[in-house]
């Protein structure tokens, strides 16, 4: 009898260790297809926003640069140093707004830029555009994050930025990024329309993919994420990331 216990101990034991690491590599496969599923599914509003760029403020730019370059090769006489200036300064803007798009858009960029700056050229984009006025504010030493995760937390700031922009109507974003290691806090917020939050029922929140995704991706990397919005008393995202390995 003793002899059978120990067995069914044993193959008990063997059965939860197996659930576990079975539990582990659904947990690991998920990660990974999170991760690619937030490279892929920014492609289409990356070519968007590319495209949109190129043609509202490069190639706005360049137009520019090309109509004062044909007036001097009008001029009998050397063209004036002002107006040589003027289409430096033309095309070197439209030099920065192109290193711009490159530095959001690559993940290698991401990792190796740091997670501070990426944000900070994110709200440099924002602050061009002369829509918002932007209010940052970064406090301790950045410590190194695991890149993939680095990756996640900047889409999931991406999608809280891009929400503002397009659904606020406000005009203020307020960015505080706070690195205590291992503890990393973001808080975002807007003065705009706001909206109930939580949401009634689940059709609601179905209907706002980007706090959809925002959740799901800071759950996926053991990050607490928590959004306060009243009608008419703006929006605010607020992100808490302990990067201690489990």
């Amino acid at each position: 009898m003793l002899s059978t216990l120990i067995v069914v101990s044993l193959f008990i034991q063997k059965k939860r260790k197996f659930r576990h690491q079975q539990e582990l590599t659904d947990l690991t496969n998920l990660y990974e297809k999170e991760v690619l599923r937030t490279q892929l599914e920014t492609q289409s509003q990356t070519f968007e926003s590319i495209s949109r760029e190129l043609h509202d403020n490069v190639g706005t730019l360049i137009s520019i640069g090309l109509v004062h370059l044909s007036t001097l090769t009008g001029e009998k006489h050397l063209p004036g140093k002002q107006k040589l200036e003027e289409v430096q300064h033309l095309l070197n803007e439209a030099m920065d707004i192109l290193r711009d798009i490159a530095r959001s858009i690559n993940p290698a960029n991401i990792s190796s830029m740091g997670l501070e700056k990426g944000i900070y050229n994110e709200l440099e984009k924002i602050r061009k555009t002369n829509r918002f006025t932007i209010c940052y504010h970064s406090e301790g030493e950045e410590f190194p994050i695991e890149p993939q995760k680095q990756i996640i937390l900047f889409r999931i700031t991406q999608e809280a930025l891009n929400n503002i922009m397009k659904h606020s109507y406000g005009n203020k974003i307020t960015v505080n990024l706070v690195f205590s290691q291992p503890v990393l806090t973001l808080l975002i917020s807007d003065n705009g329309k706001g909206f109930n939050y939580p949401p009634d029922n689940h059709t609601a929140l179905s209907n706002k993919s980007g706090i959809k995704n925002m959740l799901t991706r800071s759950k996926l990397i053991g990050a607490d994420l928590r959004i306060e919005s009243n009608p008419e008393k703006g929006t605010s995202i607020k992100l808490h990331y302990n990067d201690v390995p489990a």
